[in-house]
């Protein structure tokens, strides 16, 4: 799964924060920190004789797609991407929690960024500390590694050596990923944005690729790939929550749907068996290896709920994403907060 996050840090926010979450943020403020720290240009790096060819290849192909996110898709001009984190530890690791008998997931409300189905931290002690927490109050849980995060403009975002570890397919996706949360933000709808950059992150790296290599090239026909993918399993997987959420409003004890609940996910499992026959890519390749729960299935949703309708969208406006994107920031910018609403339901 291609994981990325964003959080607004404590450095922006922890004064506005209630006492719940200010040794959270500290921790988060601490770290970003260490990280701005550790940080060199992109010229340094790319000056450096024992940095390997294929990583200053991948490193110039970030400059490139950012320029292409910016100028031809109008995505948001930042100082993003223009130095590099010199720590090679995984950037970031996402707990996600749900309640056991209900696709419920839990969400925290935080300064500037509102309400968010998930919380970030930077070393896996944390995460696993969280998640233990989570469980032994009877919660589902689910954490994964995040390559990747936005702090939506805020700070300039540097490289991060993990990224370097994608393919060029992938790692375009990524960055036009974070540069669309960068310009695109909706308040409280975390979902919905992870959605939305997953839509022009996929878009814009079949665009990027047909004008850096052509339309019939081999990058293109990957990224092409990807979405396809993503489509195809966006359709599954909402398939599969509605199957369990219809299940978990039958009218019988916590007790019963906590132990018939272990045959649908075998179901699930079975069926995702014979669905990846039909992927083209490998971005799925780690699902079936999941213990499947709740949490599990609401955060592989959260970024691929309903992208059909995104694609719909797109081919209204004439296949063309710079004026989707062009939408969303009229939607963004409008003041009318009832008629926003209204209209991102539609997506959700």
């Amino acid at each position: 799964m291609r994981a990325a996050a964003f959080l607004i840090l404590a450095l922006l926010s922890i004064f506005s924060s209630g006492c719940a979450n200010l040794g959270y943020l500290s921790k988060l403020g601490w770290h970003q920190s260490s990280i701005l720290f550790h940080r060199i240009s992109v010229d340094e790096c790319l000056e450096d004789e024992t940095v390997d060819a294929d990583t200053k290849a991948k490193i110039r192909l970030i400059g490139d797609v950012k320029r292409y996110g910016e100028e031809t898709l109008g995505l948001r001009r930042t100082k993003n991407y223009e130095k590099i984190c010199q720590l090679k530890d995984p950037v970031l690791y996402v707990i996600t929690a749900s309640e056991k008998d209900r696709l419920q997931l839990l969400a925290w409300d935080f300064p500037i960024i509102g309400w968010v189905s998930y919380k970030s931290f930077f070393t896996q002690k944390d995460a696993l500390d969280e998640k233990r927490t989570f469980e032994e109050k009877g919660f589902d849980t689910f954490v994964q590694r995040a390559a990747a995060y936005s702090t939506l403009g805020w700070l300039k975002d540097p490289i991060f050596f993990p990224m370097l570890e994608f393919d060029e397919v992938t790692l375009a996706n990524l960055i036009l990923h974070e540069m669309a949360h960068a310009t695109l933000y909706f308040k409280g709808k975390a979902d919905f944005n992870e959605r939305l950059a997953t839509f022009i992150g996929n878009r814009g790296t079949i665009d990027f690729f047909a004008e850096k290599s052509g339309p019939g090239s081999k990058r293109v026909l990957e990224a092409i790939h990807t979405q396809e993918d993503d489509l195809l399993f966006s359709k599954w997987i909402d398939g599969a929550c509605r199957r369990l959420s219809r299940y978990y409003e039958k009218e019988i004890s916590k007790e019963e749907k906590l132990k018939g609940r272990e045959e649908i996910f075998q179901s699930i499992r079975e069926e995702f068996r014979q669905l990846k026959a039909r992927f083209k890519t490998d971005g799925y390749a780690d699902f079936e290896k999941r213990d499947l729960n709740n949490a599990v299935l609401l955060a592989y949703r959260r970024y691929f709920h309903d992208l059909e309708k995104f694609e719909a969208f797109y081919q209204k406006t004439g296949s063309d994403l710079r004026k989707v994107i062009e939408f969303f920031l009229k939607v963004q910018a409008s003041e009318d907060r009832a008629g926003l609403n209204s209209f991102l339901e539609g997506f959700l």
